[in-house]
């Protein structure tokens, strides 16, 4: 199952943050801590968006340059989903009905992802155990790339800034034929085990997948040339991997954010939870209505991270809170002023973990 880990014991700093964000829904009348008409009337303008691409590119469309347009709207339109709707509701906090939120989570199903192994791997392992090496497989690439100090550096990782920005690209082709098929065969997520899904669960991870390969490739297959439909798709999961994979990198690998390792006297984490959480994320574009609008408030990545099950509509407001309480208990509040110095960052991590040092030899 699960691996195991703990966490320092401390929690003055998580309880008074989360009596100072109680106190901010309590002072709105009737604020619900999760999505309100904004996401739903988002939710509403991300389909359209989607469905109208995904029509025009296989109906309308009557030349390369439109073609790829539309394709490159589609796969934005379909990171959307998963940023803004899929995300949201797979933490919980979509909806107060437990079936709406059940519904939307299955809406990653539908692009092409398994919400079921998208809970685990991100909802339980990535959220418990960011930053920590040997636990967070999202920061496990594998000998494809080092984002880890703690990981072994190869030779070819001094040119991983410059090749991992394509291999993002193909990580949403690997989801969709390989790795979910994988996983659940297997049991396992890396070092973690889980569950395997139940009847009605594989029913579901089942017919998303026929459902995402009818409209991503039969349907299109039907009206156009095999050779036309393979290159729009490999366009489209291009643009749906680099938009996934830069947006949820670049809050945890950056220089910024902080590797911590389990104790070697204790087999413990020395820091307490909420302290962890925040001291391994780092925010970009906060002040960004557009950003926060387009990524599902994922640019509010220390906010997300100490409150998963409080929709991103929020996350706005309480980033003053919590960057305030960590001021208070001496902690500090990490940033990048914009997407684009969130990139940078990320671009220089990477090349920093492909030079030689110490950790690495």
């Amino acid at each position: 199952m699960i691996l195991k880990l703990e966490f320092g014991e401390d929690k003055k700093f998580e309880t008074d943050l989360r009596q100072r964000v109680n106190q901010y829904f309590q002072r709105g009348a009737g604020r619900s801590k999760s999505g309100d008409w904004r996401l739903y009337l988002k939710t509403v303008v991300i389909f359209a968006l989607f469905a109208a691409s995904y029509a025009l590119l296989v109906f309308a469309a009557q030349n390369l340059w439109q073609g790829l347009l539309l394709v490159t709207l589609l796969g934005l339109s379909t990171a959307l989903i998963g940023f803004n709707i899929a995300h949201d509701a797979g933490h919980k906090s979509y909806a107060k009905t437990p079936w709406v939120n059940q519904a939307m989570a299955a809406t990653m199903d539908l692009v092409g992802g398994s919400s079921y192994m998208w809970y685990w791997k991100h909802v339980v392992i990535h959220h418990r155990y960011v930053n920590i090496t040997g636990y967070d497989t999202d920061i496990d690439l594998g000998l494809l790339g080092r984002l880890s100090p703690h990981r072994k550096r190869l030779p070819f990782h001094r040119w991983q800034h410059i090749y991992l920005w394509f291999v993002y690209g193909f990580l949403a082709v690997q989801w969709e034929f390989v790795a979910d098929f994988q996983k659940i065969i297997l049991g396992r997520i890396g070092g973690h085990g889980f569950p395997r899904p139940t009847t009605w669960e594989l029913a579901v991870f089942i017919a998303g997948k026929v459902v995402f390969f009818g409209w991503a490739l039969l349907i299109p297959w039907i009206f156009h040339p095999w050779y036309a439909v393979l290159f729009y798709y490999g366009v489209g999961v291009l643009v749906l991997g680099g938009s996934l994979s830069i947006v949820f990198q670049i809050p945890h690998c950056v220089e910024e954010s902080e590797f911590p390792l389990p104790s070697l006297d204790t087999g413990r984490m020395e820091q307490p939870w909420a302290v962890h959480q925040s001291n391994v994320t780092v925010d970009y574009a906060r002040r960004s209505p557009v950003a926060a609008w387009l990524f599902g408030g994922l640019n509010f990545h220390k906010e997300h991270h100490l409150f998963p099950t409080i929709s991103h509509i929020h996350y706005p407001a309480l980033a003053g809170i919590v960057e305030q309480t960590c001021r208070d208990h001496g902690l500090a509040y990490r940033e990048h002023r914009t997407f684009l110095s969130g990139i940078a960052a990320h671009y220089r991590w990477l090349r920093k973990m492909g030079e030689k040092d110490r950790l690495s030899e």
